[in-house]
């Protein structure tokens, strides 16, 4: 399409909307002079037409009506900015839009991993294109990646760090010493987490970005109704400070292991090792690394929270479509969505367990402790007796792994001996 004009509408313009709307206005002419393309936002749907906005809305045409823009003939692109509300609405937005033949370029995770699958089957059958790399990495366009890096080969293994929110809040917590009520405060002063943080902290972004790509990357079709999270607020100032003693960092991971036609996950904080690349991503930074059958493990990484990451990788998408129009279902998708199927062998991931326990300073304490660990044939590698606090003694004990019903089992054991149980993590395993 050169020397032409390329008509843009807006499903939304929250924060990321509107930082969207500043990056294509600060690089038109860029766009224009080397592309030979001329953006142009057509029509942007709100759903209050007198909210105050964070860019200027003076010359744009905004409506409360949706059908305005994806029935517009003349709109080739539709940038979905919908945020986390309305989930229903945005899915039916998106179908309607690549119905209508209208390219999307999309940024709610959330509904990519609900209703990924019909989505995607659509996409597959229109001559539209659809791009979703604002979905999961934030900077870090992890669709290319995948397009590009994995040909021929099986990506085994991911570890990541998904949500960069919650990688500020534990940074906070273990470099500043704040408490995590406070570290969640500072995200919120910077745009990092929402008024309210609930899909953040009980790790619900994360799942959904980890259902997107593992569908991308093994080919494997989660259905998120039989997957669970740890939520991350259960950690302390005092576990970070005893996993950097033990040379271990926490940190909220997203650990997706396939093995033997076999899908093993995690989505909550994990003890890994100090010297992991993922141990050193702080900040409000995403990692992901990936482990490919021939490759080897390659690592990615790039900025997640905030407005700017996410706009910045749909500015890349919106490019793409505008300066490959016929691209179509000949490119990405074809080729990252061919060969998805459901997946029925999920199960998740165990490994070595950290656990910190509360007990009375009496004598025997500890080793009844042991007894009752050892009664139900878990192996304790090393026990930690640490300060004492308001007449009980702290005590980390590291253990083998252990199945989830033989752990319920224990933890009711511990409760009704009065032995107060404060965390358990599992270790990432190498």
């Amino acid at each position: 399409m050169p020397n032409a004009v390329v008509k843009i509408g807006f499903l939304g313009l929250g924060v990321v909307g509107a930082e969207l709307l500043n990056i294509i206005r600060s690089n038109q002419a860029r766009i224009l002079d080397k592309y030979g393309v001329k953006l142009e936002v057509s029509k942007i749907f709100v759903r209050d037409l007198n909210k105050k906005r964070d860019t200027d809305t003076s010359e744009l045409q905004l409506t409360t009506n949706a059908a305005d823009i994806i029935f517009d003939k003349d709109i080739h692109i539709v940038c979905e900015c919908m945020g986390g509300a309305g989930t229903e609405n945005t899915k039916e937005f998106v179908i309607s839009a690549l119905e209508n033949s209208k390219s999307v370029v999309m940024s709610s995770k959330k509904v990519l991993a609900l209703y990924g699958k019909k989505i995607l089957d659509l996409a597959s059958s229109s001559s539209a294109q659809l791009r979703f790399d604002a979905t999961v990495g934030g900077g870090i366009p992890v669709a290319k990646i995948l397009k590009e890096c994995f040909k021929g080969e099986k990506v085994e293994k991911i570890v990541g760090i998904l949500n960069a929110t919650s990688n500020f809040i534990y940074t906070k917590m273990e470099k500043d010493n704040l408490s995590f009520e406070d570290a969640l405060k500072k995200a919120q002063q910077l745009g990092y987490a929402e008024n309210d943080p609930s899909e953040d902290i009980n790790g619900f972004d994360a799942l959904y970005k980890s259902i997107i790509l593992t569908m991308f990357s093994m080919k494997k079709w989660l259905n998120i109704k039989e997957l669970s999270t740890t939520p991350i607020g259960n950690i302390t100032v005092l576990d970070m400070k005893y996993a950097n003693e033990l040379g271990y960092k926490i940190k909220p991971l997203v650990i997706m292991e396939n093995q033997d036609d076999k899908l093993k996950y995690r989505v909550g904080p994990c003890l890994i090792n100090e010297n992991h690349i993922a141990a050193n991503t702080v900040e409000n930074y995403n990692i992901i690394v990936f482990k490919g059958s021939n490759t080897g493990v390659l690592g990615f990484y790039g900025q997640g929270a905030g407005s700017k990451p996410t706009a910045s990788a749909m500015f890349d998408d919106l490019i793409s479509i505008a300066t490959t129009p016929d691209e179509g279902i000949s490119g990405l998708i074809k080729e990252m969505y061919s060969g998805v199927e459901p997946t029925e062998n999920v199960y998740e991931y165990k490994n070595n367990l950290y656990w910190r326990v509360s007990v009375e300073n009496i004598v025997g304490k500890l080793a009844f402790i042991c007894s009752l660990l050892a009664d139900n044939s878990v192996n304790i590698e090393k026990v930690i007796q640490k300060d004492e606090a308001e007449g009980k003694i702290g005590v980390v004990l590291l253990t083998s792994r252990v199945d989830s019903s033989t752990l319920s089992k224990i933890v009711d054991q511990f409760t009704n001996n009065d032995i107060e149980i404060n965390t358990i993590i599992p270790f990432l395993g190498e």
